[in-house]
């Protein structure tokens, strides 16, 4: 079996449609699949942004028996979805990661599209799939909530596990209540929440927050945790790689997952947390909650209210056998539902029920 994914994006470009292409088409490979990834970073392609045209895509997909989509691709949907009307593709499979959101002109843009050309680029499909139906039911994608298959994405459970504290390797203290932040600071990803996580740090005096991440409003956030005067508490290393990010996990009492909005959509950050036996305060929003059990591996906390957010943080920092069994019950959690065998399997059978 030939496969094609086709992302907007790819690694090592921040993102995490491309992210999750990228993991899909590296596990299929394993699995013996003839699997490869086409997006804007690794093709020739007209590009604005994360939006534009893979060049002759009509030749890519020939010879492949099933396209997979990862949506929203603006400029690439529209032609896939022209392609398989004309059966030029075979079989197309679209996994809807989010809403394209955004305020002012760039909403508006959007909304427009969605009214125009979403229904003729999902009508065209062989299967939907999301990460949860509850973020389906609550956007855009509810008219094909009947037809959605729901699959979480997952993470390796033999990579990202629980292990001792190696707070050296940040310059932090082993004594400090640490909060753990990993997101993108570009303006792509302005909905992760870090300036509403910097005020909730305000009232959390002896915490330290780690930040893992980069982009062009990172040194806004810098600047924002001076003008708060958390500054020395507040940790930004970058980006860093995967050995970093899984101590960070093992060494952090509590990751900070405070999304602002339904860009948001799954949370596989804090999935990878949990695997390692941290527990999560995340944003109540569709989708996540699915993520975080509340009460049970972690706490919701509504979006955007840094006052919340402060509360539960301060809540978990201070009751450290909490902690712990809040710790053991997400690693089981992932072991029982996010792991990247479950995935795979998930994804072969829609394969080969198409086909």
């Amino acid at each position: 079996m030939r496969v094609l994914h086709l992302s907007c994006i790819a690694p090592p470009e921040i993102g995490g449609i491309g992210r999750a292409a990228s993991m899909e088409v590296a596990l299929l490979r394993e699995r013996g699949i003839d699997a490869h990834l086409a997006s804007l970073s690794t093709h020739l392609s007209y590009r604005i942004g994360n939006a534009g045209r893979i060049v002759a895509l009509d030749h890519l997909v020939r010879e492949t028996d099933i396209v997979h989509l990862h949506y929203p691709f603006f400029g690439t949907a529209e032609v896939a979805a022209s392609l398989r009307r004309k059966s030029q593709i075979k079989k197309l499979v679209i996994t809807l990661h989010m809403d394209a959101t955004s305020g002012g002109a760039k909403g508006w843009m959007f909304n427009a599209y969605r009214s125009r050309e979403q229904k003729k680029i999902l009508d065209v499909a062989d299967a939907l799939i999301a990460s949860s139906k509850d973020y389906v039911e609550h956007s855009s994608f509810k008219p094909y909530a009947d037809r959605m298959i729901e699959l979480p994405f997952g993470v390796d459970e033999k990579l990202f596990h629980p292990g001792a504290s190696d707070r050296a390797r940040f310059g932090i203290s082993e004594d400090v209540p640490l909060i753990l932040f990993v997101g993108g600071m570009d303006k792509a990803h302005s909905f992760k929440g870090v300036p509403e996580l910097l005020e909730a740090l305000v009232g959390i005096p002896l915490a330290h927050l780690l930040l893992i991440g980069d982009g062009d409003l990172r040194a806004g956030y810098e600047a924002k945790a001076k003008e708060l005067g958390v500054a020395d508490r507040c940790h930004f290393i970058g980006k860093r790689g995967e050995e970093d990010l899984i101590a960070a996990y093992q060494s952090a009492d509590v990751l900070a997952f405070p999304s602002t909005s339904s860009a948001e959509a799954f949370g596989l950050v804090a999935v990878e947390a949990q695997a390692c036996g941290t527990p999560v305060v995340a944003s109540d929003l569709p989708g996540v909650r699915t993520v975080v059990a509340n009460g049970e591996t972690g706490l919701l906390v509504p979006p955007g209210d840094a006052i919340g957010l402060r509360s539960a943080l301060t809540e978990l920092l201070n009751d450290p056998s909490r902690r712990k069994t809040m710790g053991l019950a997400a690693r089981e959690r992932v072991l029982s539902r996010y792991t990247l065998s479950k995935h795979v399997d998930g994804l072969l059978a829609v394969y080969h029920r198409i086909v």
